[in-house]
C-alpha cells in the first residue's frame, strides 16, 4: 500500500495491513449481525465493516486498542471511504510496529533532540539554565521527544510535541527582535517548558488518548507542578522569577475559557501565547491541506475545532501537493 492518507485510497483497491481498533461496535441489520470498526494506522483513521457469519462471536474476542491484521477492499459509503473487511485476525507481537500504527513526523527524532538541546544551551541566565537542565533530563527528553503535541489536532503524531516546542521557540526568538523590553532568556525558558505537561496528559497505546491525570488535571497544571517541583530543588531561585516562569506556563492558552487559569500579564507571556496559537492553528490547518488536497475538492470537510471550511484549491498545482 502507498504512504498516502488512508482515506485517499481508491474504491476497489485491495487492502492488507495492520490497524489498531479505536472502537468496535456490533450492529444488527434485518436480523443479521455485523461489526463496525473505527480503525487507525500511521496514515490516518477509517471506518471498517465486517459482515461475516461469525461477527457476533468475534465481537466478544476483540476490543478497543487491539491490533489486527485485515484484508478487504476499499468502498464508498455515504461519500466516505470505508473498508469492507473480508477477514481479520489478531496481530502477532513480531508484526506490531508502533511507528506503522501511529502517525509520525517528517524529521528524524535525533535531529529534533539535538535542536532541543541547542535551545536549552542558548539560555544564559544562571537560574533559568539550571531549571531547564533539571527538567530536561535525559530520561525526560527520551519521552518528550516521542510524544505527540495533541490527541487529534495539531502535532498529533510521534515527535509532534518536540516539533511544536521548537517551532514556538523559534517564533519567540524572532519576536524578541521586535520588542526591546522582552527578556529573551525568560521567554525562551517559557517556550521550552510551556507544554511539558503533555507527557503526563497524553498516553500512547495503539492510538493517542488522554490519561486519567490528563482528563482530571490537564497539561497546563501538570506542567506547572513539574516546574514548581524543579524550582524547589534549585538553591536561592528568585521568588519573583519563579512566579514569572509559572505564569508563562499557566497563561499560554490566553484565556480562561481556553484552559488558562490566568491571562497573560507580561510581555513574554503575551508573545508566548500568540506564538503557541500561531503554530497550533497553522500546523493543524496545514495537516488538513496535506490530507484532503488529493481528494480534488475545492474546500475541506467542515473543521469543527475551527468552525469553518479550509480552502484547498489555492495550494493545488498541476501535480499532487508535496510538502517540501
Amino acid at each position: 500500500m502507498s504512504d498516502e492518507h488512508i482515506k485517499n485510497i481508491r474504491p476497489g483497491e485491495r487492502i492488507e495491513d495492520l490497524f489498531v481498533i479505536r472502537r468496535i461496535e456490533m450492529r444488527d441489520y434485518e436480523g443479521r449481525k455485523y461489526l463496525v470498526f473505527n480503525l487507525g494506522c500511521s496514515r490516518g483513521k477509517i471506518r471498517g465493516v465486517y459482515w461475516g457469519e461469525d461477527a457476533e462471536d468475534l465481537s466478544h474476542q476483540f476490543a478497543e486498542n487491539d491490533v489486527i491484521k485485515l484484508c478487504g477492499v476499499a468502498t464508498d459509503y455515504r461519500g466516505e471511504r470505508n473498508i469492507k473487511i473480508e477477514a481479520f485476525r489478531r496481530a502477532t507481537d513480531d508484526e506490531i510496529d508502533i511507528t506503522k500504527l501511529l502517525p509520525a513526523g517528517r524529521y528524524p527524532r535525533e535531529k529534533l533532540v539535538e535542536s532541543l538541546y541547542r535551545r536549552i544551551d542558548s539560555v544564559e541566565d544562571e537560574y533559568l539554565g539550571a531549571l531547564l537542565e533539571a527538567v530536561f533530563t535525559d530520561d525526560f527528553v527520551e519521552k518528550f521527544s516521542i510524544y505527540p503535541a495533541a490527541k487529534l489536532w495539531h502535532g498529533a503524531y510521534l515527535t509532534g510535541l518536540v516539533e511544536h516546542t521548537l517551532r514556538v521557540a523559534k517564533i519567540c526568538d524572532i519576536a524578541c527582535d521586535f520588542y526591546p523590553d522582552c527578556r529573551k532568556d525568560l521567554l525562551m525558558a517559557g517556550a521550552l517548558l510551556h507544554d511539558i505537561g503533555k507527557v503526563e496528559e497524553i498516553k500512547i497505546g495503539g492510538f493517542f488518548d488522554y490519561s486519567v491525570a490528563g482528563r482530571l488535571v490537564g497539561h497546563i497544571v501538570l506542567g506547572a507542578i513539574r516546574v514548581a517541583r524543579a524550582i524547589e530543588e534549585i538553591p536561592d531561585f528568585p521568588q519573583n522569577l519563579a512566579a514569572e516562569v509559572l505564569h508563562l506556563i499557566v497563561s499560554h492558552h490566553g484565556r480562561q475559557e481556553f484552559g488558562s487559569p490566568v491571562e497573560p500579564k507580561t510581555i513574554e507571556a503575551m508573545i508566548l501565547h500568540h506564538a503557541d496559537m500561531l503554530d497550533g492553528q497553522t500546523e493543524g490547518v496545514q495537516h488538513i491541506v496535506q490530507r484532503e488536497l488529493p481528494a480534488g475538492r475545492e474546500f475541506s470537510d467542515f473543521v469543527k475545532i475551527l468552525g469553518r471550511y479550509i480552502y484547498l484549491d489555492g495550494y493545488r498545482s498541476g501535480e499532487d501537493f508535496v510538502d517540501e
